[in-house]
């Protein structure tokens, strides 16, 4: 069905304006100095991520330098496609775009297109297809930086297929709902992370219940919390002192359960009084990898899968999309250490170091090279606190302080994992953060999977609705069914 689309260049469809096709500013015309914390934001990779470009970690220009890199400037609804470095990314600026103008980078390219021909949302989804990937870097050199050979040229003549109008506007609006309720599940689950986190860091780092029950008992506070105590004072005068911004709805006065005053410790500073130093060797099992050459992959079909760093994110929950799989044999090898199961984390020796995820329910698997897992001991108080405390800002900071750094790879010691410190309040706080926390742990895990299997969805079906082998009524009801 696919043959009875015509095919067009990007030349023949974009649009008929002057700089319709635009490459960034040369680097020089961009200098350190030129970045401001307001004004006109500049495109870069790291905002090219899925279809849309994010509006998130900007560097921005004013005005005036906006105006002089006017050549570079990519409104919304244009299309965003990076040249060097890492080529292949194609991003639209959508229409809910958080500003109005922007510009992109020396390493990209913008693309407006002639609309009464075309629909730059169905073009965006032609490029995150096989077949787009294929076109775009037809041309590509991987010879030092990667790069697309004369991109503005070889942009032009890709090839795209252009079904009626209302057909481009029917295929773009599935895949787009799809990747709509994705994001929505990804900020939901930020959002749930924060809450977490901001519980976390209430009582287990700045000890928010601590300080509340010694300014309310007139104890001194330590001069290094007088800061965060000064805080909490003009919270507690506003009536603003929920902690970490979560609801207690199995904990009527959860300061009840903390003591009114501190204690200092070598290790760690100021904890409160009757607390602990613990370390996760306390509470967990410590598990390296097998340190060994990587097993040959194999198909889905007879495969075990082992795990890989690309498989560990840094929103704590394991991204499962891409699998890698190897033979029976190879596994039982593998998970002679450990089998990873509903529960455990793994955490990255090398690369992004430190990063950390949850192994989901009803997964089982093996580790692979660089990774190390992580399993609580019998001890179920501790659950939500460990992965919450392992995925914290503060374990960051101390995971950094364990880091070799070379001058080829940073790597995390693994012997020191189970000397990583933490201070611990007993058995009740454990308790009732176990309560407040679980449930949004499994909140977010049931969140991420849903978002999955839409992915999966999504990526089954642009290639068919690419190509004219699907049909956008047919593809409607399988989305709609998805998202019901």
């Amino acid at each position: 069905m696919g043959s009875e689309w015509p095919e067009l260049t990007i030349d023949q469809l974009k649009a008929t304006g002057k700089g319709s096709i635009a490459m960034g500013p040369f680097g020089s015309r961009i200098k350190a100095e030129n970045f401001q914390k307001e004004g006109v934001p500049v495109i870069k990779g790291g905002n090219l991520h899925g279809a849309i470009v994010t509006d998130d970690k900007f560097d921005f220009l004013t005005e005036e330098k906006a105006e002089e890199l006017k050549s570079s400037q990519a409104v919304k609804r244009d299309l965003v496609i990076t040249h060097r470095g890492t080529i292949g990314q194609v991003c639209i600026i959508p229409d809910d775009a958080k500003f109005e103008k922007y510009i992109v980078s020396q390493s990209q390219l913008k693309v407006t297109l002639d609309e009464d021909v075309v629909d730059p949302y169905f073009v965006n989804y032609f490029f995150q297809s096989h077949i787009g990937q294929h076109r775009l870097l037809a041309n590509a050199s991987q010879v030092g930086v990667p790069a697309i050979a004369k991109a503005s040229t070889s942009v032009k003549e890709i090839l795209v297929p252009v079904p009626p109008l209302p057909e481009q506007k029917a295929i773009a609006h599935i895949l787009g709902t799809l990747d709509d309720k994705i994001e929505l599940n990804r900020r939901m689950n930020a959002t749930l992370e924060g809450m977490a986190q901001a519980l976390f860091k209430s009582w287990f780092v700045d000890f928010d219940p601590v300080i509340d029950n010694a300014l309310a008992a007139g104890n001194p506070i330590p001069d290094e919390l007088a800061p965060r105590a000064e805080v909490r004072k003009n919270a507690l005068a506003n009536g603003t002192t929920q902690q970490g911004s979560v609801d207690h709805p199995t904990l009527s006065d959860p300061k009840a359960l903390f003591p009114a005053a501190f204690k200092f410790t070598e290790e760690l500073g100021w904890i409160p009084e009757g607390w602990e130093i613990k370390h996760i060797g306390d509470i967990a099992n410590v598990v390296d990898c097998l340190h060994s050459k990587k097993p040959d992959q194999i198909n889905e079909e007879t495969g075990r899968v082992l795990l890989q760093l690309n498989n560990i994110c840094d929103d704590g929950i394991l991204d499962l999309q891409k699998k890698y799989y190897i033979k029976e044999e190879d596994y039982q090898k593998w998970i002679s250490r450990i089998e990873v199961t509903e529960g455990d984390c793994v955490i990255t020796n090398v690369g992004r170091v430190g990063a950390v995820s949850i192994v989901p329910p009803g997964f089982n698997g093996a580790i692979g090279r660089n990774i190390t897992a992580i399993r609580l001991k019998a001890d179920t108080r501790y659950r939500a606190f460990l992965i919450t405390l392992l995925t914290s800002q503060y374990m960051e900071e101390e995971i950094r302080l364990r880091t070799d750094v070379g001058t080829i790879l940073d790597a995390l010691n693994v012997k020191s994992i189970p000397h990583l410190r933490f201070a611990s309040g007993g058995q009740k706080i454990f308790e009732s953060f176990e309560r407040l926390i679980l449930p949004i742990l499994i909140k977010r895990q049931k969140t991420k999977s849903d978002s999955l299997v839409l992915a999966k969805l999504r990526d089954t079906l642009l290639p068919k609705l690419i190509s004219g082998e699907l049909r956008s009524p047919e593809a409607e009801r399988l989305a709609k069914k998805a998202l019901a």
